[in-house]
């Protein structure tokens, strides 16, 4: 016989499941799962990952979490079908969300979809309806165990992406901003922590910035995904290949600006140094020989260095990254002076900078 959630509470004989799915976190988003009691889903809005709105029966049946429906908890939560049983100080101490529900019992700041509260003379049950989901608040309650985890080894996204949500949904301000800091030092905006490696998730990383209101990630993220070889400009090859049903449409469109900037820009960057002479002090007499100043030998030496060697093919889509892969070559060793070469350096890393800056413009919510 099926149990309602008091029923389920108030007896020991219902079945607990247990939803450690922090492998498949990731990927839960990706799919809408099927013959769920409690259907969640994603949408192709900002509002991805948040779960499908359900009415109040949709979770009649309910089965007890394994780890989490602790034996002296006091405060019980449903969420997706899933019963957990937790501490009450614990939640109003780390949780405004918690706070305002459980403590000051104001109910009437949130929707009737959102949370409900399911009582009778034993037991009070809070039915968090579209707040998160249980895979999620899973995530959470690990982290909260241990919080000291991922504090010298940042966690993989599959771990980080569902603490995000459900501390952005809970209003866990403290592993909140921890989270968000997170993501930020992974996928830094910081131009020295560039690098040509390829990055997976650069798409996801977007949807869960844009989901989670923070920007954590976020221009290095576009970046990727403008630089990327094996996608077009069109938004559904670019979502189909990294997994996603959709990112933003401002979005993609600064990605399109990003790698258009990159493509026009670059043949600017490395263009070659034409009849340029040499930049040291005529004054000196006696000065070493520098081939910088003879057209020819400089044409070859270009060539051999920028193009023969693939360089100028390899950064077409990212110039930025090509910059500093110009200013990396040993110059000294084609015979260029000392002085030629801090002054194209100087150069390369002037536009480099500029370029980087001058993308910020088309960033949504880039302050």
């Amino acid at each position: 016989m099926e149990q309602t959630a008091l029923q389920n509470v108030s007896s020991d004989s219902a079945t607990s499941v247990c939803m450690d799915n922090s492998k498949d976190d990731a990927k839960s988003y990706r799919k809408v799962r099927e013959k769920r009691e409690c259907p969640r889903t994603i949408t192709g809005d900002p509002g991805q990952g948040r779960p499908l709105k359900r009415a109040r029966s949709d979770c009649a049946v309910t089965q007890k979490h394994e780890n989490f429906y602790i034996l002296d908890g006091n405060t019980v939560i449903e969420v997706d079908g899933v019963l957990f049983k937790l501490h009450r100080s614990r939640l109003v101490t780390k949780s405004s969300f918690f706070a305002q529900l459980l403590e000051h019992n104001i109910r009437d700041s949130f929707s009737d979809d959102d949370v409900w509260v399911e009582n009778d003379s034993k037991v009070t049950i809070y039915h968090l309806g579209n707040i998160t989901t249980a895979d999620d608040l899973v995530a959470l309650l690990k982290f909260d165990d241990n919080p000291t985890e991922y504090y010298f080894q940042p966690p993989p996204f599959s771990v980080l992406a569902p603490i995000l949500r459900a501390t952005t949904a809970l209003r866990f301000e403290t592993y909140r901003v921890w989270a968000a800091g997170v993501l930020g030092q992974t996928w830094s905006s910081s131009l020295e922590d560039l690098t040509p490696e390829p990055r997976e998730n650069a798409a996801e990383i977007i949807a869960l910035a844009r989901l989670c209101d923070v920007n954590s990630g976020v221009k290095r993220a576009l970046y990727e995904l403008s630089r990327t070889r094996q996608i077009g400009l069109d938004g559904n090859v670019i979502l189909e290949q990294l997994g996603l049903e959709q990112i933003g449409h401002a979005d993609r469109k600064c990605v399109e600006l990003m790698r258009e900037l990159s493509v026009t820009t670059w043949p600017k960057i490395a263009v070659r140094s034409g009849r340029s002479s040499c930049k040291k002090e005529k004054s000196f007499a006696l000065r070493e020989t520098c081939l910088f100043e003879n057209c020819i030998d400089q044409a070859a030496t270009w060539d051999k260095r920028v193009h023969d060697s693939g360089l100028y093919t390899k950064f077409l889509f990212d110039p930025v990254c090509g910059a500093q892969a110009l200013i990396n070559i040993p110059w000294e060793k084609e015979d260029w002076c000392a002085d030629c070469i801090q002054s194209q350096r100087a150069i390369w890393k002037k536009r480099q900078r500029k370029l980087w800056s001058d993308m910020d413009k088309w960033i949504p919510g880039h302050e």
